[in-house]
């Protein structure tokens, strides 16, 4: 009885061991699709990974990032989320939760989001420039937009300018 219990417990670990070892292989796999550019084949490698480890948080982001590519911004949405409830304070993953609420025209949702990120750290360039580039494109409030985009660009991101550019004086 003994052994059988203790051999047991070792093909369970044993297994764990493997899941875990498909699970990276399967997500290698997505990052060659994905950097090969084929964002499909990269959906259908996350998902064997997420399957094999739904605590991968990885995983999830990297499918949403193939989602968000191929224009499928609520499957991106629901994998950030996913991702976000493992790892609430990954302000990567809000960042691009942000952009995916904007392109769903969730704009509210997204300025939620990105100026939770600006709380959070009040120097991050990036966040301001996205701010400044929702409330530019989507609701159009220039005066917000430019006050936001001359942040980003006095924290160093150049990339303001090109969204300044006849927007403001």
């Amino acid at each position: 009885m003994k052994f059988t219990t203790i051999f047991f417990v070792l093909m369970l670990g044993l297994g764990s061991a493997v899941l875990a070892q498909d699970a990276s292989e399967w997500f290698g796999r997505g990052l060659n699709a994905f950097n090969r550019g084929d964002y499909t084949e990269a959906v259908t490698s996350y998902t064997h990974a997420i399957e094999l480890d739904s605590g991968a948080a990885p995983a999830w982001y990297n499918r949403a990032a193939a989602y968000m590519r191929l224009k499928q911004f609520a499957d991106a949405h629901d994998d950030l989320d996913r991702c976000l409830k493992l790892f609430p304070g990954a302000v990567n993953v809000k960042m691009q939760r942000a952009i995916v609420r904007a392109e769903l025209g969730r704009t509210t949702e997204a300025l939620d989001d990105v100026g939770d990120i600006i709380r959070h750290d009040s120097t991050l360039p990036k966040a301001r420039l996205l701010r400044g580039r929702i409330l530019l494109v989507t609701l159009r409030d220039t005066v917000r937009a430019c006050r936001e985009l001359r942040a980003a660009l006095a924290l160093g991101d150049s990339v303001a300018l090109r969204y300044m550019k006849g927007a403001c004086q």
